[in-house]
């Protein structure tokens, strides 16, 4: 939105995204550590048409599933659909 990120999302064909989510950080951001696993889930209509920036996290659905929705990161900047509710206890 303020052009900080490469994330280039579409409106055009309308598709729900829901669910919740399991997601392992790439690298660090504020708070959390990288290999921090989080929970939380996904919420939105938009599609992703690009996303040249690398990745904020692996994340899988709750049947374990990838799902391409990864968030990204560039520099200290980072962007992502993913609400979080809690990190993972090991």
């Amino acid at each position: 939105m303020a052009g900080l990120l490469g994330l280039v999302p579409s409106y055009a064909t309308r598709r729900f995204h829901l669910g919740y989510r399991r997601a392992v950080l790439e690298a660090a951001m504020p708070g959390q550590r990288a290999g921090a696993v989080l929970r939380g889930h996904e919420f939105h209509y938009s599609t992703i048409v690009d996303q040249p920036d690398l990745p904020l996290a692996r994340v899988a659905d709750a049947d374990g599933n990838p799902v391409p929705e990864t968030g990204s990161r560039r520099g200290p900047v980072s962007g992502t659909f993913f609400h979080l509710i809690a990190q993972e206890q090991p």
